[in-house]
């Protein structure tokens, strides 16, 4: 498995709901995606019940001021799903 990275981040909204979108560099794995979670679930915000769509990442936002610490947790969680994944020999 190759290491994934945040390519893009946005907004968008869906009915009156706001949603951080991450781009990802490649489609995750199950298992990238379950170190991810395991990564994120004490999160202040709520990472782990992100939503993956092939090299997408959607995450709920509660309030758009949270969008620039939410981004900074991301890329951390992905930075050590990839180090998971590397300590598992998955890449």
């Amino acid at each position: 498995m190759r290491t994934i990275s945040v390519r893009n981040v946005s907004v968008a909204m869906k009915r009156d709901r706001l949603i951080a979108v991450f781009t990802l560099s490649g489609r995750p794995t199950r298992q990238w995606i379950a170190f991810f979670r395991e990564r994120s679930w004490y999160s202040v915000f709520d990472v782990a019940s992100a939503r993956f769509w092939r090299d997408e990442c959607r995450i709920d936002l509660l309030r758009s001021e949270d969008m620039v610490p939410l981004t900074a947790a991301v890329y951390r969680f992905v930075e050590e799903a990839n180090l998971d994944a590397r300590i598992a020999g998955c890449s």
